[in-house]
């Protein structure tokens, strides 16, 4: 890019527009030409800084809350291996001091998907987790289907399967004695 135009009332970029306010300067690591987002500015890039000084200014773990609610976040296990992973779940495994199971799910018991100390967690099988999940949860009209007892044995899939047969033995009868 080629470097901002100085006038009398201040930089422009290179159309003339006055929208600059910090000119443009060399990058001591690689040698571009960059412009600053702020007057601190010194390296064009992280990877610039990060090479300049051995990424010393580099966090062992970073945190943020997820689109779903979580906290997740980016956590160096060595020198050159990152992994990311879900804050309760690592909250978990260290309790245990193994890692989790594919089929092992973290409950929050107060239900706060943020609240992750060990005493609001609990350990579950995948399928225990979505019953009580589900449990709890407020369907919408025409969900949840408030049976009786006898109307659940009528419509359960052993008596389904049992009136199947029957009609297909009536079915089988009829067209032998025709």
């Amino acid at each position: 890019m080629p470097m901002a135009k100085t006038r009398r009332d201040g930089l422009t970029d290179t159309w003339g527009r006055k929208n600059r306010i910090l000119p443009d300067r060399v990058c001591p690591q690689c040698g571009a030409t960059f412009h600053p987002l702020r007057s601190s500015s010194k390296y064009c890039s992280r990877r610039c800084a990060y090479a300049n000084n051995g990424g010393k200014n580099r966090k062992a773990e970073v945190w943020w809350k997820n689109n779903r609610g979580y906290i997740e976040g980016r956590l160096w296990i060595d020198e050159n291996t990152q992994i990311r992973v879900k804050q309760h779940r690592f909250v978990m495994e260290g309790m245990l001091g193994r890692p989790l199971k594919p089929t092992e799910d973290v409950h929050h018991l107060d239900g706060d998907k943020t609240n992750n100390a060990p005493e609001n967690l609990e350990l579950m099988d995948h399928g225990e987790h979505s019953r009580q999940t589900n449990f709890r949860r407020k369907y919408r009209k025409g969900y949840k289907l408030n049976l009786t007892p006898e109307q659940r044995k009528k419509w359960s899939l052993d008596a389904i399967a049992t009136r199947i047969r029957a009609n297909a033995r009536a079915l089988l009868s009829r067209i032998e004695g025709e």
